[in-house]
């Protein structure tokens, strides 16, 4: 893509390049424990100019007819999306951990989904779209792999700390669980602060279910950050309590305690030391919890009402 076109344009031929072959019906295959991960940006970024021809006949939905060759070539020499591309394959020049990990992740959703079929798995270069690093849809899997390349690479700067510090490859997993679970954990009620960080403690104990990872990167904390939420969890709750937030639908309260932000705002000195989304964090216990003291099926849970995980769950955290 030429940098010459303006930024909108830029962003709609993204959108193409990247779902353009949703239709396409290629089904992902099993081999060794491991599922087939298609590097487009390989593919394409090692391509000449004399290739273009090629690759448009081997997938040629994703070169709409609506744009000329000189847009394509253009972006194989564009000097920005090269440099992507090279810190891409400087990091992940084999995606063998990808192939494995998915696996082993795509089995355990299938514990909950027996219907489920393994999508296919693209990898792409998405101009560090940071809000977008996965993208889930139709059976395609798209990963922005530029997205991961560690939170003090030089293409972050300038981005806040809360935000990249998400930027890791335990975070690749972490993105794609939250993609398949929000497809499986119901939003029919999402009305009180209850409802919401149960919701979220649903997602949270989901990827408990399906990865192998730290807690800290399941919910996209730093260490600082899930030690404080530990340290803090009873203080938190029973500020919950004292100020009646738990039954309360104010949708303030999802920028104060559940989005992602620099901190959580409680209206008081601690702010700036505190975790954010730290409802999240609360509904997740809550939800640990209601598994702990009740004899149910993961699945089972997850069709519990809010207040009906709530009112069994006998959480009770600890002044430590």
């Amino acid at each position: 893509m030429s940098i010459s076109l303006p930024k909108h344009t830029k962003k709609i031929l993204m959108i193409i390049f990247f779902f353009i072959w949703i239709s396409c019906d290629k089904k992902n295959t099993l081999k060794k424990n491991k599922i087939e991960v298609e590097r487009f940006e390989k593919l394409f970024y090692n391509s000449n100019p004399s290739d273009l021809k090629q690759i448009k006949n081997k997938y040629n939905l994703f070169f709409p007819d609506s744009y000329p060759d000189s847009v394509w070539l253009n972006r194989l020499q564009d000097p920005i999306q090269l440099e992507i591309f090279n810190e891409i394959i400087m990091q992940y020049d084999s995606v063998i951990f990808l192939e494995t990990g998915l696996f082993e992740f795509f089995e355990r959703h299938k514990e909950l989904d027996n219907k489920f079929l393994i999508p296919r798995v693209i990898t792409v270069n998405t101009d560090v779209d940071y809000r977008n690093k996965v993208i889930f849809a139709d059976s395609i899997l798209l990963i922005g792999l530029d997205n991961y390349l560690g939170p003090n690479h030089k293409f972050y700067d300038g981005i806040p700390d809360y935000i990249k510090e998400d930027f890791t490859i335990p975070n690749i997993f972490s993105d794609i669980a939250e993609k398949f679970a929000f497809g499986i954990v119901s939003r029919n009620e999402f009305y009180t602060f209850l409802d919401k960080i149960i919701f979220y403690g649903k997602v949270l104990y989901y990827k408990d279910f399906t990865l192998g990872i730290e807690d800290r990167h399941k919910i996209g904390y730093s260490k600082a950050k899930m030690k404080w939420a530990k340290e803090n969890e009873y203080f938190v709750w029973t500020y919950f309590i004292e100020n009646y937030i738990l039954f309360d639908p104010d949708n303030d309260l999802e920028s104060r305690f559940i989005n992602d932000s620099p901190f959580s705002r409680f209206y008081l000195e601690i702010d700036n030391e505190s975790s954010e989304m730290i409802g999240k964090y609360i509904g997740w216990q809550i939800v640990k919890s209601y598994m702990k003291n009740n004899n149910t099926s993961l699945n089972d849970m997850l069709t519990k009402s809010p207040l009906d995980i709530y009112n069994n769950s006998k959480y009770k955290p600890q002044k430590k």
